[in-house]
């Protein structure tokens, strides 16, 4: 039987907004990822949502980003190896920090934005990301894009490494995300989400915007907080994986 984990950003709004665990989500989720406070997310939001994981039992990730509020973590910051090596050092360490002071425990790393897209390209961004996260916990698992450079510097360092892949977001000919500002890069419909997942989980492929089928492992599906019918996707998922043989659980450390 194909496993698949299933995981969502959360916490990226302030502590006034709509909570993300209102809308259900942590219900049909097995992982999340929680915004670490630089790109998006307060203390009293990131605590509420470790709170509201807790209780649904999903496993807590660190959604480490660049110190961008103004473009939510989305632009670069050109920053140096060492630079980036302490942004994720101290991001990491506090999510995992709060986490354990709240009784549970960090399962995993997952960058955000900018961030996570130069270190899916860039061995030396890769290496620090990586370097940052051994230092704090080898038994912390990567999620990774997907066949990138993040995914070989975490194996090299003998991190357990899941591979990402995206029900919503249209994919390159080389394995990289579309760059958001080119039209189409965010699947809408139902139907094309729902396809892509099934490329992705029952063949490991995807058809990319060119039209051409590539190659990609997909040990874990992000789903977007913010797509349209989110809950009503996460649903339909959960039937659509019963139906065709495939477990939904988390990834367990090894």
């Amino acid at each position: 039987m194909i496993q698949l984990d299933i995981n969502c950003d959360m916490a990226e709004g302030f502590s006034r907004s709509r909570q993300s665990e209102d809308l259900g989500i942590l219900k049909w989720i097995t992982s999340v990822n929680i915004a670490c406070g630089l790109h998006a997310g307060d203390p009293h939001l990131i605590s509420r949502t470790i709170e509201a994981a807790l209780r649904h039992n999903v496993k807590i990730g660190a959604h480490p980003g660049y110190a961008d509020v103004q473009g939510f973590g989305r632009r670069s910051m050109n920053l140096s190896v060492n630079e980036v090596y302490e942004l994720v050092l101290y991001q990491v360490s506090a999510l995992s920090g709060m986490t354990r002071a709240m009784g549970g425990e960090l399962h995993h790393v997952k960058l955000h934005g900018a961030l996570y897209n130069e270190a899916a390209e860039r061995p030396e961004l890769a290496e620090a990301v990586v370097s940052a996260i051994a230092d704090i916990n080898e038994e912390l698992i990567l999620y990774a894009l997907s066949g990138s450079k993040l995914v070989e510097a975490g194996l090299e360092h003998g991190l357990q490494v899941a591979e990402e892949v995206f029900a919503e977001r249209a994919y390159l000919p080389n394995g990289r995300l579309a760059p958001r500002e080119l039209e189409g890069s965010v699947l809408i419909s139902k139907e094309e989400r729902m396809e892509q997942t099934r490329q992705l989980v029952l063949k490991q492929k995807v058809l990319t915007v060119n039209g051409q089928h590539i190659d990609l492992a997909a040990d874990t599906l992000c789903v977007l907080q913010e797509g349209p019918d989110v809950l009503q996707f996460l649903v339909d998922l959960h039937r659509w994986a019963k139906q065709n043989g495939v477990s939904i659980e988390p990834i367990m450390a090894r």
